[in-house]
């Protein structure tokens, strides 16, 4: 086994740079709890796709017959591990039904739990990649997905597909040594994407209500530490004040501090960017009445179950989801949703972000295949790195080396106009970042909109979420709740 530390020193440094050579504060970015943490495989789920625990060291994408393996890695524990498996599980089965991909079935290896931290995700993925994995979905967020890079670049023949991450340094990797680092594929949008899709409602709502004046709450995680530099950058250019910035401790339990800071600094908007605690952040919001408007990336807020779990708690807060006013999306996507739902009777019943990425990412990978006509894993990055997809839920694709800034970053043409077209032309400067990740927010059922499509056996009297933005997508308008001052809802 290689030198741990050494490759971890590697990996920090890769980390810490962001796209203008400067070095990000990563305070305690790795826990390392010892070089030998165990990975616990969970091996749930649907009839025949899961495979055991023990396999061949080497990738199987040269032969011609047998599985192709799928390495899940991830927390298994909480909803966005199961993110990354269900999609797995029920796209596995049909495609298997249906036959298989150029005669092959699709095999899941795992799932291994990294409990987030990064000793056991290290320890996961070396099982996988000693396992034979062809392919490996990782769901491990950034500050742990940042040890395993030096790793992936030493397995030119296993494509590593990121599902959880979105931290702008890592795809710098890429950019400078396509090489090395061509088998990684980040299926959520970077840092900047992620900014945009909060800033751009957020002008809708000045437009609306003359609302400019904007704090800031991230979490304490390193993907977040690239958005506040765009959050400084950014919004005074398109007339919003920044009237300040929390950086939120991940265990926090009490948020009113902060939401007192907010309104002492005049705060009309809150852009937030959690993926632990934004649950606790939408309740709490609630029950203090917090009189501004809430828009951003809150985890597992945007699940089903959310509206049962809080008793009704909607508004203030909006955020980014996928399976929200699904008459407005394809009809794929919206079977496919429909599918979890009345596949999985436990939360999570619809998918977050990461599983929006993983079914993305799944489907991407079988019809790069299905072009190569071969598995083998080179000829697949080149097809991989063609895929573009105009009407996805988050739409975007990818690029190659020398087609774009950051190769095999999530992306959309920079020239709005392009977007919704098929197959835009790639060079230097034309792409971006996607920022098309919808804005949503829950909205009792007698404020949203009506016609919209409804889960099978969902209640009548259960809330609704409505996409808010983009244009494209929206189902509906972000609705002010009851306690806002001149609340039409009051």
């Amino acid at each position: 086994m290689q030198d741990e530390n050494k490759d971890l020193a590697l990996d920090v440094q890769a980390a810490t740079r962001d796209t203008r050579g400067r070095s990000l504060s990563r305070r305690d970015f790795l826990k390392i709890a010892g070089a030998t943490g165990a990975a616990i495989s969970m091996g749930a789920g649907l009839g025949g796709v899961l495979a055991g625990c023990s396999g061949s060291s080497s990738s199987s994408t040269t032969a011609s017959t047998g599985p192709i393996k799928f390495g899940i890695m991830g927390p298994m524990g909480d909803p966005s591990g199961k993110n990354v498996l269900r999609p797995a599980e029920m796209m596995f089965k049909t495609i298997n039904d249906a036959g298989g991909v150029l005669g092959r079935d699709f095999e899941i290896v795992g799932p291994l739990d990294d409990h987030n931290e990064t000793a056991q995700a290290i320890t996961a993925y070396e099982s996988l990649v000693s396992q034979g994995c062809n392919v490996i979905l990782g769901g491990s967020i950034d500050d742990v997905e940042a040890a395993l890079l030096s790793r992936i670049a030493q397995q030119p023949d296993i494509l590593y597909l990121s599902m959880f991450a979105s931290t702008q340094a890592f795809m710098v990797n890429v950019k400078d040594d396509y090489e090395h680092y061509k088998t990684y594929f980040m299926y959520t949008p970077t840092d900047r994407g992620l900014y945009f899709c909060v800033q751009d409602p957020a002008l809708l709502l000045k437009e609306k209500y003359g609302w400019s004046k904007v704090y800031v709450f991230r979490e304490d995680m390193v993907w977040t530490e690239g958005i506040e530099e765009f959050f400084k950058t950014e919004a005074p250019k398109a007339g919003l004040e920044n009237v300040g910035i929390s950086v939120i401790p991940v265990d926090v339990e009490d948020l009113t501090p902060y939401f007192r800071e907010a309104e002492q600094a005049g705060a009309q908007i809150i852009m937030t960017f959690i993926s632990v605690f934004g649950e606790r952040l939408a309740n709490q919001a609630w029950e203090a009445k917090l009189p501004i408007a809430m828009l951003g990336h809150n985890g597992i807020l945007n699940d089903y179950g959310y509206w049962e779990r809080s008793n009704g708690a909607w508004g203030p807060m909006a955020t980014t989801s996928t399976w929200a006013s699904l008459e407005k999306q394809t009809a794929e996507w919206r079977d496919f949703v429909t599918q979890w739902f009345t596949t999985y009777s436990d939360d999570p019943r619809t998918p977050m972000w990461l599983g929006e990425s993983t079914w993305m990412g799944i489907k991407s990978y079988k019809e790069a295949v299905e072009r190569a006509g071969t598995f083998e894993t080179q000829a697949v990055i080149k097809e991989l790195e063609k895929a573009y997809y105009a009407d996805a839920p988050v739409a975007g694709g990818f690029y190659g080396d020398g087609e774009g800034d950051l190769p095999h970053t999530w992306s959309t043409p920079v020239d709005k106009d392009l977007v919704y077209t098929e197959n835009p032309t790639r060079g230097m400067g034309l792409w971006e970042s996607s920022p098309y990740n919808p804005m949503t927010q829950w909205q009792p059922p007698g404020l949203a909109p009506s016609g919209g499509y409804v889960l099978p056996g969902q209640p009548e009297d259960y809330g609704v979420l409505v996409t808010v933005y983009p244009p494209k997508l929206a189902g509906g308008d972000f609705q002010a709740p009851p306690f806002f001052p001149d609340s039409p809802n009051a």
